[in-house]
């Protein structure tokens, strides 16, 4: 295929979007790269090629393909241009009946995500969240990105009773694990999920987290963690890319069954 046959292949601009140009001609690259237009280490068409094609100015296309590298998505060469670097698929987010969120993606105690703290420390909790914690309406709140190797793949947010916020040095670590730095600093320890998986759109404000156009979309994990007395002690929501990263299921059942108190719960209703 040429590289005049690949680009007619790849989505078009929408000129009436609010998206930046140089954001729209990266996620058309990323989108023929996910796809198979070209593998790895394929040339990609050269930077007067992509102007010619997308109709943008040479910044436009300088933008787009520096945001690529940085990603780990293309290498560039000195005179040679610029090549695919990965067509690795989404890694995948099992949601098994194990209480640990992305544990299949563990290493030891620390996460094989990366984790970019966004906001942290006690705040006013949601009127949902606050019922169940009591007290005086304040808890931890935890919100952050996580990134696959360079990308990023969700945006997610911890609500907590205030005590947790003990767990925050221990945070510091970009790959640290939440739960298990609960279970080291105050003997909390999770032993059931209650999840529940929609399909959403992203607005605004995700999208520009998640690097995708508003509007693009998403899944959305709402999940109850209890602790060692069967107590509530996290709702998290977890809004996920999964051209990034999947989201699949394990029942995680033996040849007994599920046990129907490990697996019940409800999200409180907002």
């Amino acid at each position: 295929m040429t590289n005049a046959d690949a680009l007619e292949t790849l989505p078009a601009l929408d000129r009436s979007s609010e998206s930046p140009m140089w954001f729209q001609v990266l996620r058309s690259i990323e989108s023929g790269i996910s796809t198979g237009v070209w593998s790895h280490g394929s040339k990609l068409p050269s930077e007067h090629e992509l102007r010619e094609h997308y109709r943008v100015s040479r910044t436009t296309i300088r933008e787009a393909l520096s945001r690529l590298e940085k990603s780990g998505i293309i290498s560039r060469q000195q005179g040679r241009g610029a090549f695919v670097d990965t067509t690795q698929a989404p890694s995948s987010w099992t949601l098994e009946s194990a209480p640990s969120l992305l544990g299949q993606l563990a290493d030891g105690d620390r996460s094989a995500l990366t984790s970019t703290v966004l906001r942290s420390g006690v705040d006013v909790l949601p009127p949902w969240a606050a019922a169940v914690f009591k007290g005086d309406g304040h808890g931890f709140v935890l919100e952050r990105t996580r990134a696959v190797g360079s990308l990023t793949a969700v945006h997610v947010v911890n609500y907590m009773p205030k005590r947790f916020a003990a767990v925050l040095p221990s945070l510091r670590d970009p790959r640290a694990s939440l739960y298990v730095a609960a279970e080291q600093v105050l003997g909390t320890r999770i032993t059931r999920m209650h999840r529940t998986i929609e399909a959403h759109s992203a607005d605004r404000a995700l999208a520009r987290l998640l690097e995708i156009e508003e509007g693009h979309p998403i899944v959305v994990v709402e999940a109850v963690a209890y602790d060692q007395d069967d107590e509530p002690i996290d709702f998290s929501r977890a809004s996920v890319r999964t051209d990034r990263m999947r989201v699949t299921v394990d029942s995680g059942h033996n040849a007994a069954g599920l046990d129907a108190r490990s697996t019940s719960g409800t999200y409180p209703a907002r």
